[in-house]
């Protein structure tokens, strides 16, 4: 069958009259001080209450033209005020620790869970999806009156939680399919096109937290001249058509491409949907990218699958993962890729482990792992990667600091670097590797970097190549050539002192390689090494115990580490950029990932990269699911922490990518320029 839009949002919008009722009973509650667990329903109506009336200016002035900025403000700054890291969480249910302290083991957890899925109904208010908002008024209201009776049995309680969470399931998946994959959902879109970008209270229209920089931001775009920012426009989209082109694909059998762009950053991302519909690409827009309120609380909630995950779960949501999949076919296949603007900047977060979180056994991992990757099966059953491609490009936020501008500009002009010009000189690196067994790493005195990197063999030079050359075109800004290594031989230790990866910070993170896997790995984050092991596994791995290397390549962008230098930014870099400045490693999959057996030439000379796979993923054909990790995280080496890259040959020849800090291939010596400038 085929899933309807239209039918689907009057199904959502049908139960409106029954949430109101329920809401109505909510706010006419009287919670007895005595009353267990009151403190847990005091909080939670609370912020019940709040996103009701979030909803209701909402319906009354959809773009908030009747309310002031600084009601908004207000209204804002109470409804997150629980979750403020100095002021609220610590007493917040929300709190795991807090919670447990509070209402006891499993019932903490439990009521934390509940307390942050009730904060999901602002979403709701705006999909006017009120058949959700009637089933979540409905059980804070069925858990109100088993406190009342005196019922408090965990198990019960634990029942209820799961029967809730599985009750529209099919449903909520449809929606949550449709709002990314659907030209007729248009909340966010009318915003960015519609909304009056100088006055910013369209900002709160979104539903979610506005600090100072997403309003600094906005600012920021609207004293951008305007012809600058429509040539940036027109740059990135052109940059998403060069995925395609250089990839032998074609983007003219595609219809929709997702547009990601952080908050603030509307009046870009209005000039990107009209380069997109120039070209026949119809945008999508959901929700901008926001920096969370309070870290903390969504890691400390990262595992709430754990409360119903078993083999009853799984066998259910994967059989209506793959009807959903099915009815949802012709739009999955219509997507041909996103483009996505990202800001760095934002002060670090380093998270504190928590005993009283929730965490998965060793037998749910299990179950996880068979999840995430047959609905990744599923998926690209009709996502199909060798017709798609993508297009991601990065920006500082404001919260960088005062030197924000200035950064901006230089930014700026590392993601405007020549591809033409790095395509030259990259080659001439390329051509060295391809003669390579191994690709040997060495990191400086007092750093114990130390790894051999097994190569692909080529059977034929003359029309074959082991490494790929990357330019500004899906990844920007330029600058690295890449290969996925052979697992068998690829041996030894990668040690970075100080990185970000996936927003955590990890100091002295070292990782061994054996054969190809990881055998071991450490950080100094915590005093206890144990734990220390546990955040890399949780955070890194997981739900893996180990995870093969997918890629090796070697970053060439020195201006983006002389920028980095020059204002002492390099810790707050993304990967995007940070793996264009030295040596990476990713663990997990190969960049080639569901798309081996299509062709990748060498857009420069035409060779063919035969480099697409490794001992893993080259089971695909017999194990489909089993063959990928549905992990890539990349892991740089920076060019201050390395000592020397050298491609060893057959008969042990070698031949230096890079020594003492400078590339030496001949013909790469402009690259040296700005390291010496530093």
């Amino acid at each position: 069958m085929t899933f309807d839009y239209t039918q689907t949002l009057e199904k959502l919008k049908s139960r409106r009259q029954e949430a109101e009722e329920l809401l109505k009973k909510v706010e006419a509650l009287e919670i007895p001080a005595d009353l267990s667990f009151a403190e847990f329903f005091i909080q939670t109506r609370q912020g019940i209450l709040q996103n009701a009336e979030f909803g209701s200016l909402l319906r009354e002035d959809p773009e908030f033209k009747n309310v002031s900025m600084e009601r908004l403000n207000t209204l804002m700054d109470e409804y997150y005020a629980p979750l403020q890291p100095e002021s609220g969480y610590e007493s917040c249910v929300g709190n795991p620790e807090y919670a447990v302290k509070q209402f006891g083991d499993g019932m903490g957890q439990l009521l934390a869970s509940i307390y942050m899925g009730q904060r999901s109904a602002r979403q709701y208010y705006i999909d006017e999806s009120y058949l959700f908002l009637e089933a979540q008024l409905r059980h804070f209201l069925e858990l109100y009156d088993l406190a009342l009776a005196g019922d408090t049995d965990l198990e019960t309680w634990q029942a209820r939680y799961r029967a809730n969470s599985l009750e529209n399931w099919e449903l909520g998946t449809i929606w949550g399919r449709f709002k990314g994959l659907s030209p007729q959902y248009l909340y966010f879109k009318d915003v960015v096109q519609n909304a009056d970008l100088a006055d910013l209270r369209y900002l709160h229209r979104y539903g979610i937290h506005v600090n100072e920089h997403s309003l600094a931001m906005a600012d920021f775009m609207a004293s951008y001249p305007a012809q600058e920012l429509d040539e940036l426009a027109k740059f990135i989209v052109k940059s998403w058509v060069d995925g395609f082109v250089r990839g032998q694909k074609d983007y003219r059998i595609k219809k929709y491409a997702n547009l990601m762009f952080p908050i603030g950053m509307e009046r870009l991302a209005r000039l990107m949907i009209v380069e997109l519909d120039k070209i026949g690409i119809t945008a999508l827009v959901g929700r901008p990218m926001s920096k969370s309120v309070n870290e903390q609380f969504g890691y400390d909630h990262r595992f709430e699958s754990a409360l119903i995950m078993d083999r009853e779960f799984v066998d259910m949501a994967l059989e209506i993962t793959k009807k959903v999949m099915e009815g949802l076919a012709e739009l999955i296949t219509a997507q041909a890729g996103p483009v996505y603007v990202e800001l760095f900047g934002e002060t670090p977060f380093t998270p504190e482990a928590k005993a009283e979180a929730l965490t998965l056994s060793p037998q749910q991992q299990m179950l996880w792992r068979e999840m995430s990757a047959t609905n990744a099966n599923l998926y690209y059953k009709y996502y199909r990667r060798d017709q798609t491609s993508f297009c991601i490009i990065a920006f500082p936020s404001p919260e960088i600091g005062p030197k924000f501008q200035e950064i901006f500009a230089d930014t700026l002009r590392i993601n405007l670097l020549d591809s033409d010009r790095y395509a030259e000189i990259q080659q001439k690196i390329i051509d060295v590797l391809d003669t390579a067994e191994y690709v040997h790493v060495k990191g400086k005195p007092g750093n114990d970097t130390d790894i051999r990197v097994k190569m692909h063999t080529i059977t034929d030079p003359d029309t074959q190549t082991i490494f790929e050359n990357c330019v500004a075109d899906v990844n920007i800004p330029v600058g690295e050539v890449f290969t996925s290594p052979v697992l068998e031989g690829t041996t030894g230790t990668l040690h970075v002192e100080d990185i970000y990866l996936g927003g955590l910070r990890y100091l002295n993170l070292r990782v061994h390689f054996e054969d190809g896997w990881i055998k071991d790995y450490s950080c100094t984050n915590f005093p206890d090494p144990a734990e220390g092991k546990k955040y890399i596994h949780e955070n890194l791995l997981l739900p893996h115990d180990t995870l093969p290397i997918g890629e090796f390549a070697i970053g060439t962008n020195t201006l983006a580490y002389q920028v980095a230098r020059k204002h002492d930014i390099q810790a707050l870099l993304p990967i995007l950029i940070i793996e264009k400045m030295g040596p990476h490693f990713a663990i997990g999959d190969t960049c080639y990932s569901h798309e081996e057996d299509a062709p990748h030439p060498n857009f420069v000379n035409g060779k063919e990269m035969i480099a697409v796979d490794n001992e893993k993923s080259a089971t695909r054909k017999e194990d489909p699911i089993g063959a990928y990790t549905q992990k890539h995280m990349d892991i740089t080496l920076p060019y201050d922490m390395l000592a020397s890259i050298t491609a060893i040959t057959a008969d042990g020849q070698e031949h230096y990518i890079i020594r003492d800090g400078r590339f030496a291939v001949p013909g790469t010596e402009e690259l040296n320029i700005p390291l010496d400038e530093i």
